[in-house]
């Protein structure tokens, strides 16, 4: 088991009854089979169809059950992910226990110099990609679309191109992107398999992944199914994944609102492997409430965590590997209400076993990033961890001997056991428990900026190779030419 993912033999918990899990399950195959889900790709109609799908209604695919259970025989069980240099990073097999993620590129950016609100330039993204590099806890990048300050060219956003770049770059860990179209995914995972060395290598051992998003209620947008069906021909880990909003694009109920969700999900896995049996998927989604006061999608909610906890149970039933949400917050800024609504969701989120977590540090909505959110999440991870390691009760553990040998006013201090276990006792690295204050005493808030700060401008990722360098300056020289400029744009420029 890899050195940062949590072990859940121990303890654990129960949103769902197995009864409950079969009443969605039942109720979903009852929408795809009656209602049906509109596709709005027509090599995916065409092979829905020819297994036996009703596409009578142009408008409405009507999947019978048992295309799902058969799709759900051969979707992978589990999926191996690498490091940029090749190195297994991680396992999604609803065993191994969580793995979060963070963004390098938010759509605006907290300044931890400033600690003002703006745009998010790529030189961020530079310093956010370290950081996540650096962090212990922060297993994966979740790569963000339409997010930087560049040009918008050909009616389209070339910024998840940059930006993945720039990662690469910067940081060896996994990356999962988001693509706004085809197009894009075609060249990220070029890009990638320069890295690798090819994309059969990168086939064989994936660092890269997509994502694909049906529309809430029951929409399969042609770019996102067709950017599914484009990972299974190559072999490449996608997300599949929708974001119901109770109230408003699925029922007020949590139990309507999963159904939506796991409908658009199911109805999505069913092409993808007609497309190609054994395509390596990770399902899941974000379903939340729409506030009634606000209208927004609220990211902060503790009924998003509940109903991401409760599609973890019904989609690990299916043995599948699943995507998660948590350490998100509405905050707009690093305070009380975002260290209570982040904490929340990873206590619940890792207690039902989500595999592949993503969205930490996530503020405002999911319209800001911080970097010190990022950092405080990590050491909130850290500390989640020693629930879930349990106690391991054995003769080493109990130390009846010691404590025979001892006895009654003693002290274990000076013992060899004590030397040899107290170092798995967790440290905090923000946290105070100083008994005496001195003038040179810093505050947790202050310690989170410095810690942030220093590691932002200290940390140097494992270097790539020369070659590699040197076909990626030729990508970045091609997409500068093609957004039209000499170099990106920079922070206080005019």
């Amino acid at each position: 088991m890899p050195p940062n993912s949590i072990n859940f033999k121990t303890p654990m918990f129960r949103i769902l009854s197995d009864k409950q899990i079969e009443e969605l399950h039942c109720a979903t195959i009852e929408v795809l089979e009656k209602t049906g889900v509109a596709f709005e790709s027509k090599e995916a109609i065409e092979l829905l169809s020819g297994a036996g799908a009703d596409v009578t209604n142009r408008n409405r695919v009507k999947i019978p059950g048992h295309l799902v259970e058969q799709a759900l025989r051969t979707a992978p069980k589990t999926i191996m992910l690498y490091t940029r240099e090749g190195e297994p990073a991680f396992v999604l097999d609803g065993v191994a226990g969580a793995h979060f993620g963070s963004t390098p590129n938010p759509r605006e950016y907290l300044d931890p110099w400033t600690g003002s609100r703006r745009k998010t330039y790529v030189s961020d993204m530079v310093d956010q990609s370290r950081l996540i590099d650096a962090l212990p806890n922060i297993e994966f990048c979740w790569n963000a679309t339409t997010n930087l300050t560049l040009p918008i060219v050909d009616g389209g956003d070339f910024s998840g191109r940059v930006s993945l770049l720039q990662y690469l770059r910067n940081a060896s860990k996994p990356v999962f992107c988001e693509n706004v179209d085809v197009p894009s995914l075609k060249d990220m995972i070029k890009l990638c398999a320069i890295i690798s060395g090819g994309e059969e290598r990168l086939r064989k051992k994936p660092f890269f992944g997509s994502s694909s998003e049906p529309v809430s209620p029951l929409i399969q947008g042609k770019e996102a199914v067709e950017k599914s069906l484009l990972c299974a021909e190559k072999g490449i880990p996608n997300i599949i994944y929708g974001m119901p909003m109770a109230g408003a694009t699925a029922p007020a109920t949590f139990a309507g609102a999963l159904v939506i969700a796991n409908a658009e999900i199911l109805s999505h896995l069913v092409a993808v492997q007609l497309k190609k049996p054994g395509a390596p998927v990770i399902v899941g989604a974000i379903p939340s409430i729409m506030d009634m006061k606000t209208t927004i999608f609220s990211y902060g909610a503790p009924e998003l965590t509940l109903m991401v906890g409760a599609l973890t149970e019904l989609l690990h039933s299916y043995k599948l590997p699943v995507f998660g949400t948590a350490g998100c917050t509405d905050a707009e800024n690093v305070g009380i209400q975002a260290t209570a609504e982040t904490l929340y969701q990873i206590m619940v989120t890792v207690m039902t076993g989500a595999d592949l977590v993503h969205d930490v540090a996530v503020a405002y909505h999911a319209t800001v990033g911080s970097p010190e959110l990022i950092v405080l999440v990590d050491e909130l991870i850290g500390m989640v961890k020693v629930l879930l390691g349990g106690i391991k009760v054995n003769k080493e553990t109990l130390a009846l001997d010691m404590i025979e040998r001892l006895g009654p006013r003693s002290s274990f201090l000076t013992e060899k056991h004590t030397a040899e276990n107290f170092r798995k006792f967790w440290v905090p690295s923000l946290f105070d428990r100083s008994f005496i204050k001195t003038p040179e005493a810093v505050n947790a808030e202050s310690k989170l900026t410095q810690k942030t700060l220093h590691l932002m401008m200290t940390h140097k990722p494992k270097p790539l190779a020369d070659d590699v360098l040197k076909e990626l300056d030729k990508v970045e020289a091609r997409y500068l030419k093609k957004l039209g400029l000499k170099d990106y744009p920079q922070k206080g420029a005019a």
